[in-house]
């Protein structure tokens, strides 16, 4: 019933612009709403009698909907439920809402104690995304803004995004994306990309040595969720004559205990916490 009740305020909503909506699209979410409403498994039978349908249509939307990962069937008795994956979906959005109100207090304390531009950087399709930016004044890093979108294989936060991905997710980002050279230091071979991320997960650092501009360094440490899957980046970015090599590995522990300490507003536990020996 409270399925039913949900339809009809989104109906009147919508009714002026009812010729628009594709209705296989709408059966799909009633579909999926009327199975969250009953929360336990549900024989086709039940589910068309719950919806007012064919059963060989509601079976064809489950075929549709298991097949894309959002239900699936029991083996004992053939019945049907809801699969995790809006569930991840809804995490997955959650997380990046809070992502910025999260991390912003680190932020500022890094941007205040190190007098460097703070970034905050995710990977969306393929392409590094700058979500929030706390610069210094007077500044050379003048390339990013917030909501920036570039190729990553060029910054240290977006190698620091690359190098957790699969092995397959990377190729296909190559592929589509390609690797661009943005000056005489940008990495735009395959092979050689793939070495460095191999050092940058050893390391849990990444650096960039005037790699998109000329005249800017930078450095980048990975952010985890509780899954321990990478979330985001935060990097520290300043002219070369001042980020030289020596002072960008100072900078990097710092960098690094930020990632850390934003990790855990997430619910992320370091490998050793874990691991400890029990006598």
């Amino acid at each position: 019933m409270k399925g039913n009740q949900k339809v009809e305020r989104r109906n009147k909503k919508t009714s002026g612009n009812s010729k628009y909506l594709i209705k296989s699209v709408i059966k799909a979410f009633q579909i999926i709403e009327a199975m969250s409403v009953h929360n336990d498994e549900i024989r086709v039978k039940d589910l068309s009698k719950k919806m007012n349908m064919e059963q060989s249509t509601v079976h064809r939307f489950l075929l549709t909907l298991e097949y894309l990962g959002y239900v699936k069937q029991t083996e004992k008795h053939g019945k049907y439920c809801l699969s995790l994956k809006l569930f991840e979906l809804g995490n997955n959005l959650i997380q990046t809402l809070d992502l910025h109100s999260q991390s912003l207090p680190v932020l500022q304390a890094l941007n205040k104690k190190l007098e460097e531009t703070v970034h905050l950087v995710v990977l969306d399709k393929g392409e590094a995304v700058f979500v929030n930016k706390l610069a210094v004044y007077p500044t050379v890093v003048t390339y990013s803004y917030i909501g920036k979108r570039t190729h990553a294989h060029c910054l240290a936060s977006g190698k620091v995004l690359l190098a957790y991905l699969s092995q397959g997710e990377l190729h296909e980002i190559i592929n589509n994306k390609g690797l661009p050279r943005y000056t005489d230091n940008t990495i735009t071979d395959e092979e050689e990309l793939k070495n460095h991320l191999a050092e940058i997960r050893k390391e849990g650092l990444a650096y960039s040595f005037g790699e998109f501009e000329p005249i800017v360094n930078c450095v980048a440490a990975p952010i985890y969720n509780h899954m321990g899957q990478v979330l985001a980046a935060v990097s520290v970015s300043g002219p070369a004559n001042r980020l030289n090599g020596e002072r960008l590995k100072e900078i990097g522990a710092e960098v690094k205990k930020a990632a850390s300490d934003i990790s855990k507003k997430f619910g992320y536990k370091e490998p050793h916490q874990d691991n400890l020996m029990i006598i």
